[in-house]
């Protein structure tokens, strides 16, 4: 029997969210999302957002259908949730919003944050930077021992800067794919088999997704 996989955020556990545009999502998101259950045990949200300013002109999925191939992804694996609450909050937004929103349910939760490291490089300009480091664990996806120094040097530097912020490293196999690889492939009429799970490459072309980027 196939579970509810949509999160509930009144739910009491300790849980990772796993936030972006997952336009499409693609085998290295997952391998990310298995590498934190790997190491927790925890649920984890698939989060994605609504369409941001410095992506305007990208090709963007409908909301519906970026949510559709996250529930087909989340059915297949029994710690993955997906949520729809930063498409349904609307305009550009903002992690520290999400974070609220769950800690005004559950002030006690702990709340894990996945990242790729090369999000590190930028962290402390997100939007009240210093109130999400000390809100989150960031659980920081890193391949090879070059991307594992640069991250290592970033989160020394953001523990002295944002005092009490915490960062776990998750070390995983170099899968060089990119949403915007997959768009590209496709938009060109080349195949995205090696990029994507078969049910979403089934979904991309089913619905037409990312042609004429």
């Amino acid at each position: 029997m196939v579970k509810d996989s949509y999160y509930d955020i009144a739910k009491k556990k300790d849980i990772a969210i796993f936030g972006g545009s997952f336009n499409p999502i693609h085998l290295g998101h997952i391998a990310m999302a298995e590498s934190a259950y790997r190491l927790l045990g925890l649920d984890i949200v698939l989060m994605p957002n609504k369409t941001t300013y410095y992506k305007e002109n990208k090709v963007f999925a409908p909301d519906n259908d970026r949510l559709g191939m996250l529930k087909l992804v989340a059915d297949k694996y029994s710690f993955l949730y997906y949520s729809d609450m930063e498409i349904v909050r609307g305009g550009v937004t903002h992690t520290i919003d999400t974070i609220r929103e769950f800690k005004k349910v559950n002030n006690e939760r702990k709340i894990y944050f996945i990242i790729g490291g090369d999000s590190l490089e930028w962290l402390d300009k997100w939007v009240e930077a210093e109130e999400l480091l000390r809100s989150v664990t960031f659980l920081v996806a890193v391949r090879g021992d070059t991307d594992r120094k640069r991250t290592e040097e970033l989160i020394l530097k953001y523990k002295v800067q944002f005092k009490g912020s915490e960062f776990i490293v998750l070390d995983m196999k170099d899968i060089p794919i990119s949403s915007s690889e997959i768009r590209r492939f496709r938009s060109a009429g080349l195949s995205i088999d090696s990029f994507v799970p078969d049910y979403i490459r089934d979904y991309i072309v089913e619905h037409d997704l990312y042609i004429g980027e």
